[in-house]
């Protein structure tokens, strides 16, 4: 299932007006219920507690140098329309009594680049080398290495949050939905939209943290 909005949530970084958009995570909410996708049959999804163990986990293994964060999380694709896409991983879900395994894509398509969120097989999805080796397709427009990695520390600060507050499934999606991941190219331009991201009304309470760049 997929699903789009038709206005954009996000102006371009160089306006450093992403506030209000960002007025979605504190009530009263922009979403409507039919935006976000639901769960396929007999599917469970992460809890927020999974998701945050997943990013400390994987955080973990790219300072090791044991995993790549673009090529885990910048994924291409095939939309039930037999579309060819190239989107963000960003949570998995498994199948009740099957080894199935589901992740939720989002991407950006179409001329107003709206925002998509769509479950998919596993099995249907291709990193950026497989995506090359199995159709000769190239990642022009995904982030650098560097950025992926700033953007999953941002996801990991998020669902610290999340834990703690209890985040619902639609909440997460609505998260998942507006993060503006083509706006941010660069490294700096993670670290400068922290700040922003954590003054909307979901963290109130939150401490911001702003790293050292290196």
């Amino acid at each position: 299932m997929r699903i789009h909005v038709a206005f954009p949530l996000f102006l371009s970084l160089t306006d450093h007006n992403f506030n209000a958009a960002l007025q979605l995570y504190g009530p009263p909410a922009m979403f409507v219920d039919d935006v976000i996708p639901a769960l396929p049959p007999n599917a469970v999804s992460e809890t927020d507690r999974e998701t945050l163990v997943r990013l400390k986990h994987d955080l973990a293994w790219i300072g090791e140098q044991q995993l790549s964060a673009a090529d885990a999380y910048r994924m291409y694709g095939y939309d039930e329309l037999d579309q060819p896409f190239w989107g963000y991983c960003v949570e998995s879900a498994r199948v009740d009594n099957s080894r199935d395994i589901l992740v939720l894509m989002r991407s950006n398509e179409g001329q107003t680049r709206a925002s998509t969120l769509q479950w998919m097989p596993m099995s249907k999805v291709y990193t950026r080398k497989h995506a090359h080796l199995l159709y000769k397709v190239v990642d022009t427009k995904g982030p650098a290495e560097d950025v992926m990695i700033e953007i999953l520390r941002v996801f990991s600060e998020v669902f610290e949050y999340a834990v703690k507050d209890n985040w619902s499934y639609e909440k997460r999606l609505e998260f998942y939905h507006a993060f503006p991941f083509d706006e941010l190219t660069t490294k700096e331009a993670v670290m400068a939209f922290r700040p922003v991201l954590f003054g909307c009304p979901a963290f109130a309470d939150v401490e911001v943290r702003v790293p050292e760049c290196e």
